[in-house]
């Protein structure tokens, strides 16, 4: 390909597809409730026919997929994983209406599209096709043939996902490596490469009263509390004995399968601290924290990458409405999410959460399970995250390299299922994902595509002598 030449014509046309990926944003597609759902998925479709593909839209049990193929006689396959879907707007303080994307000029970064998914991540999807239009207008056609799985359920942890691989998974063997297009680039416009995603298990806590106590059809009067039990107490002190008051979790056995960090991976994030690629001042500013759980950076960065977490997402019970209402709720509820690292298996932490709340005598507290999926990781000498590590230092000269996402993708649907390889990536930067103000950076949707394209023309010349030793 004429790189170039591409890079060229995406400035060119730069306002079109800004526009373009606005209006692809401004359609919501809510997974939780299904606002947008059936529209955008169809939109991805049309994404894909418009590059002159062929699409389909999979009906699952949840939500849709997309499913897609663009052959061009090409030596090589990739597939690209997205998703469409995107988290509720219910936070406060949004500076914009949540799906306007509208462009405002963010302190220090500059004009920047706020809506949800402008970073997670419809945002990086829709530039994906429009850096491919770029490379079918200088060359005619796409130096890869492309398969498509765009999921519509990645934030209620791709619940429909593995189903659809396996019944797809004659087709999407073809391909040569995954790609999860993403803006990787930090606030001080540092590109970072994952080498893996921790597992997750997402579960409710419910207790309701019954023979321990507490009214057990319905909330009566809060000043029968003289007489009947709680169970908002209850749940909580449940949830209180699960860690110590500095958060340190108190499960038995949680941490008997976590396999520690290799020396060469410690090592990695110690040169990042010591070069001061991480600053725990511009966390705190950019998510409105006013101090971590570690004082020591360099403790507080290897904690990130190399320890699990147990996480309260959501508590509810009773009233929670203006003003007064005195009520003793039947029953209360706590979201909560643990996110697992190598090697650790998500049934044995769920069967450790049920022991745990049994030991304490919180036998008759429910645990429902929504999402439940393992940790997933790759060599660093693969020959698609090659052709990312030179995309990075040709377009930026420099790179993170980290050991495991801290968030959660079902990476393992490719590694352990399909049996292919995986990088996730791009230049760009957006921030606050599930948050308010969620945003992407105008500059960066440039950088972006011209990353992608890059990528493309890497991954089909073929891998180089290998850059590094097998990641452990």
């Amino acid at each position: 390909m004429n790189v170039n030449a591409i890079h060229a014509d995406l400035q060119q046309h730069f306002d079109q597809d800004l526009e373009d990926i606005r209006r692809f944003l401004r359609q919501p597609s809510i997974s939780y409730t299904g606002e947008g759902i059936a529209e955008t998925a169809q939109a991805v479709a049309d994404l894909i026919a418009g590059l002159g593909g062929e699409a389909e839209v999979v009906q699952t049990p949840g939500h849709p997929i997309v499913y897609g193929e663009l052959w061009q006689d090409a030596p090589k396959t990739l597939l690209i994983y997205g998703m469409y879907d995107v988290m509720p707007t219910d936070e406060d303080g949004w500076i914009a209406e949540p799906f306007g994307a509208e462009i405002h000029d963010l302190p220090g970064l500059g004009p920047s599209i706020i809506c949800r998914g402008a970073v997670n991540t419809k945002g990086p999807l829709a530039a994906f096709f429009t850096a491919m239009r770029a490379i079918v207008r200088v060359e005619g056609k796409l130096p890869v043939n492309l398969l498509f799985a765009v999921e519509g359920e990645e934030e209620m942890g791709s619940r429909s996902f593995p189903a659809f691989a396996e019944q797809y998974a004659e087709k999407l063997k073809r391909a040569d490596a995954v790609l999860f297009p993403f803006f990787e680039q930090d606030e001080a416009g540092m590109p970072s490469l994952v080498l893996g995603t921790k597992g997750m298990l997402y579960v409710e806590l419910i207790c309701t009263g019954g023979e321990w106590g507490g009214p057990s059809e319905r909330g009566i009067h809060g000043s029968y509390n003289a007489w009947v039990k709680s169970p908002v107490w209850r749940l909580t002190r449940a949830l209180a004995s699960f860690v110590d008051d500095d958060e340190n979790i108190l499960v038995d056995g949680f941490f008997d399968d976590v396999h520690p960090l290799s020396e060469r991976e410690a090592a990695l994030l110690d040169q990042q601290i010591d070069a001061g690629r991480f600053d725990a001042g511009v966390f705190r500013d950019a998510y409105a924290v006013r101090r971590l759980k570690d004082s020591d950076d360099r403790q507080a960065w290897h904690r990130l990458f190399s320890q699990p977490q147990l996480n309260i997402d959501g508590l509810f019970a009773g009233y929670t409405g203006p003003e007064t209402k005195t009520v003793l709720p039947h029953q209360a509820t706590a979201k909560v999410d643990v996110r697992m690292v190598p090697n650790m298996d998500p049934d044995k932490v769920l069967a450790g959460l049920r022991a745990h709340l049994d030991r304490g005598g919180f036998t008759d507290i429910e645990i429902k399970v929504y999402n439940k999926y393992p940790w997933s990781k790759l060599s660093l000498d693969e020959p698609a995250v090659q052709a990312m590590i030179r995309t990075y230092q040709g377009l930026h000269g420099e790179l993170e390299l980290w050991p495991i996402n801290p968030g959660s993708a079902p990476y393992y649907v490719f590694e352990r299922l399909l049996g292919l390889p995986y990088v996730t990536g791009g230049l760009g930067h957006g921030s606050r994902q599930h948050s308010s103000n969620e945003y992407c950076t105008v500059a960066g949707i440039l950088a972006f595509e011209r990353s992608m394209v890059t990528f493309l023309d890497e991954f089909t010349r073929g891998p180089a002598a290998p850059q590094g030793e097998q990641h452990e």
